[in-house]
């Protein structure tokens, strides 16, 4: 009779192979191009249901809803960038992971909060 092989132990704490490991890394990219979608295909339906139309108190709403969510979206990517910044700091063998994370983020933070301008300063519905 052999003894049970220990060979298979699990390990728990942050994502450090394969598939989970990169979505971690590119986590910021996938809120940008989501916060894209939302915000695009919210203002293409709004302005489908004749936003351009509307009372100005109409528009301000659609406004103050878009920068809602481009707060939100923000939000999220710089919460995640401080997590991965504190789960890595500490462990000198996740300094590169690490800075690529907060890298990438720090990218798709830019984008998101770059997508206020076109919102602020272009009519919703021309």
């Amino acid at each position: 009779m052999s003894s049970p092989s220990h060979d298979m132990d699990v390990k728990v704490g942050p994502p450090t192979e394969g598939l989970s490991r990169l979505l971690y890394l590119v986590f910021g990219f996938f809120i940008w191009a989501a916060h894209f979608l939302i915000v695009y295909v919210g203002t293409a339906l709004a302005c489908a249901l004749g936003l351009g139309a509307a009372s100005s108190g109409a528009r301000m709403t659609l406004l103050t809803a878009l920068a809602l969510v481009t707060v939100a979206a923000a939000a999220i990517v710089v919460l995640h960038a401080l997590q991965r910044y504190r789960q890595q700091r500490e462990l000198p063998e996740q300094h590169f992971p690490m800075y690529v994370t907060v890298g990438c983020d720090a990218i798709a933070l830019v984008a998101i909060v770059w997508q206020l301008f076109p919102m602020l300063l272009v009519p919703a519905c021309p």
